[in-house]
């Protein structure tokens, strides 16, 4: 395929490259857990902005280090605030030609604990979190039982505060290929809502009050996804993780017939509202990529190696169709020598490329425990893949 020679727009980048189109370069998308964002600005790259840079090294010195006058829990938590920043405006700073326009701070939760307890916060789901290490995880979750499901309140998605948030940042920022984030309806409800083991017991127990909540869920997330469209998003992303190491969370055929439909309408709806859709899925893909297909995904991210997923097969198979966005191990690069990982990110550029269909994407979010040589690698070797270096 001719490439053209003339430079483009992040924006014009990613939607040539997801419909086969020439492109300047291969798109990258970078994606951080943001105690790791933090950890750059202090150690690799500062962030552009200086007084978001001191917040984030600060940030990171108290988590790393501990802080004497704060509770451990409270300095594990406040780059969890930072999380927007530094998948926005801090990408945009790494390179990364997309952006998350992320969910708003106040979408967190509320504070639930008394000064000097461990820090619990109840979330738009009525779920109860707490740090474990550096993630807000669910430590009671809202649902205990079908009928607590059947009769859960869902969050109001309406207010236009996120909306005018999204339309500002595309106003400062018009060449940036801006994605939204929402929902699918396998993965939270079962992890982020009520306890995986008792939603997987449901759907044979229970399967039409599990489909009516789960269809319910799904309008409320087309709601939010449309917004977002229309708002100045190019790209929804849709979280619904539909497999583990080396297999699918349930049997396919489960996974068609009360997934699967949920997913082709979300995808048609944000279509409909002119946006791309990318998948967010963790796990074993292969056994879905034709479905993936079939209900026009336009990105596949993250396609991790460790779950057993082949991205020369995947590409070579599907890569006329659907977009990969993968490509820099970050799961089984953190155990690979600094020359391993550089070979490792160039053999995944040979296979996609800027051939059409693929963007250059993080197959996790960047960990904190990243060896300081591994992060230098993958900063560097994606530096020069897009300065053309390791084009033939």
């Amino acid at each position: 395929m001719p490439v053209t020679s003339e430079a483009m727009t992040s924006r014009e980048r990613v939607h040539a490259a997801v419909r086969g189109l020439p492109v300047d370069r291969v798109p990258v998308m970078t994606w951080l857990n943001p105690h790791a964002g933090c950890r750059l600005m202090a150690e690799f790259q500062p962030a552009s902005d200086e007084g978001a840079n001191a917040t984030g090294r600060a940030m990171w010195q108290d988590f790393a280090r501990g802080h004497s006058d704060k509770p451990e829990d409270l300095c594990a938590f406040a780059p969890v605030l930072y999380t927007g920043y530094v998948n926005r405006e801090y990408a945009l700073d790494l390179g990364s030609d997309l952006a998350a326009l992320g969910i708003p701070i106040e979408d967190l939760g509320a504070l639930i604990s008394a000064p000097g307890e461990p820090l619990r916060i109840r979330d738009m789901f009525g779920s109860v979190r707490g740090m474990c290490g550096p993630y807000l995880e669910v430590v009671e979750p809202a649902v205990k039982t079908i009928a607590d499901l059947a009769d859960l309140p869902l969050p109001d998605v309406s207010r236009p505060g996120p909306y005018d948030a999204i339309r500002h940042f595309r106003t400062e920022h018009p060449g940036a290929c801006l994605y939204g984030e929402s929902f699918g309806a396998q993965d939270l409800p079962s992890t982020q809502i009520w306890e995986m083991s008792q939603f997987m017991l449901a759907l044979y127990d229970f399967p039409d009050e599990v489909k009516r909540f789960q269809a319910r869920f799904n309008e409320r997330m087309i709601d939010m996804s449309r917004r977002m469209a229309l708002a100045g998003a190019d790209i929804v992303m849709i979280y619904d993780d539909y497999g583990t190491t080396g297999a699918p969370l349930t049997s396919v055929e489960m996974w068609r017939e009360f997934s699967y439909p949920l997913l082709k309408k979300h995808v048609e709806a944000v279509h409909d509202a002119g946006a791309l859709a990318m998948l967010h899925s963790c796990g074993y893909q292969v056994p879905f990529l034709a479905y993936y297909v079939e209900a026009e995904v336009d990105i596949l991210q993250s396609l991790q190696p460790k779950a057993g997923n082949d991205f020369r097969a995947a590409y070579d198979e599907f890569g006329d169709r659907l977009t990969f966005a993968t490509g820099v191990d970050i799961q089984e690069g953190e155990l690979m020598s600094p020359d391993a990982l550089r070979a490792d990110i160039l053999r995944a550029y040979g296979i996609g490329g800027r051939n059409g269909r693929h963007i250059l994407g993080y197959t996790h979010m960047l960990q904190h425990t990243m060896p300081a040589a591994n992060i230098e690698v993958i900063l560097q070797t994606v530096r020069e893949i897009q300065a053309g270096l390791h084009d033939a």
